[in-house]
């Protein structure tokens, strides 16, 4: 497919789990915005091949890692196979779960070249909204809006931004893993965009509500209703959240306070809501624990099993 910026080649990356035939027309879809696309099966169990072949059908190429190795490394492994076969300009990272507006690709390509001719370096643009609800923003740059803590479903990143701050942090391996290369792209001296009109449609996850004594609980008029995650993914977040803290505090206490407000609020409900919360405060202790210990990767197997 010829961009808008012609001489600009893009590759899509998705990183995949069980993938749901849906992906099919997603992938269908996104093949008239990029020019190639790279799909990530990241060691999904039996049961997933027919939708892998179906994909692999639509022309894209499927890679198939032997085992769960986590979001970062299957982005990774996705980045390193478009770099080696096609060398694009521009890498698209994407969830399974995420469907793209028309011409999100072009207009956030077209964002890019405004900041550039502005003087600014970009590190990536970003969704201006997921599911209807807009991307928090903090600051602004030569007029352009800059992310908080953006979900990489989404990202538009010049080569050039790979090559300056390395890949997606492995060892992370999922959640925290888009807010350190954020982090890591303003170090740089990078820009974090919003892209103006650049909507996606995605998957925010199981809602739970705030239930007493068998009744929902409500404020001002409004059901009270939070993201419940399994306890094995709060492990992930508070870890991965206590190593973001530690890591950045001192250079950047204004976006680390902030992350830690909105985290604890939605803490706070999960805690006190969720049927399984006695899981939930185990599971969170040990990631607080990890963290301080600095110890990364995915959660012990004998705690998974546990939780």
């Amino acid at each position: 497919m010829a961009n808008s910026q012609g001489h600009q080649t893009t590759a899509a990356v998705i990183a995949a789990y069980r993938p749901s035939p849906t992906l099919v027309s997603t992938v269908r879809a996104l093949a008239m915005q990029v020019d190639h696309i790279v799909i990530v099966d990241d060691g999904s169990p039996e049961g997933s091949a027919g939708v892998l072949a179906e994909l692999e059908g639509t022309g894209a190429t499927v890679l198939r890692l032997p085992t769960n190795q986590g979001i970062a490394v299957a982005l990774n492994t996705g980045v390193n196979h478009a770099r080696e076969q096609w060398l694009p300009d521009y890498f698209i990272t994407l969830d399974q779960d995420s469907v793209l507006s028309e011409d999100y690709v072009a207009t956030a390509l077209e964002t890019v070249a405004r900041a550039q001719a502005a003087g600014v370096g970009v590190g990536f643009v970003c969704a201006a909204s997921y599911s209807g609800h807009p991307s928090p923003a903090m600051g602004e740059i030569q007029g352009f809006r800059q992310a908080f803590d953006p979900m990489q479903s989404g990202f538009v990143i010049p080569r050039k931004t790979i090559e300056s701050v390395g890949p997606f942090a492995s060892d992370f391996f999922i959640d925290g893993v888009d807010s350190d290369f954020t982090m890591r792209c303003r170090e740089a001296g990078l820009a974090t965009i919003i892209g103006p009109d650049c909507a996606i449609e995605h998957d925010l996850g199981e809602r739970g509500k705030a239930v007493v004594l068998g009744r929902s609980v409500g404020l001002f008029g409004r059901e009270i209703s939070f993201n419940y995650h399994s306890p094995s993914r709060i492990y992930y977040i508070c870890r991965n959240g206590t190593v973001l803290t530690k890591r950045y505090a001192r250079r950047y206490p204004k976006w680390v306070a902030r992350r830690l407000i909105e985290e604890s609020k939605a803490h706070l409900l999960r805690f006190l809501f969720s049927p399984n919360r006695v899981k939930l405060l185990t599971a969170a202790a040990a990631g607080f624990r990890d963290a301080l210990r600095s110890r990364m990767g995915r959660i012990p197997a004998d705690l998974e099993t546990r939780l």
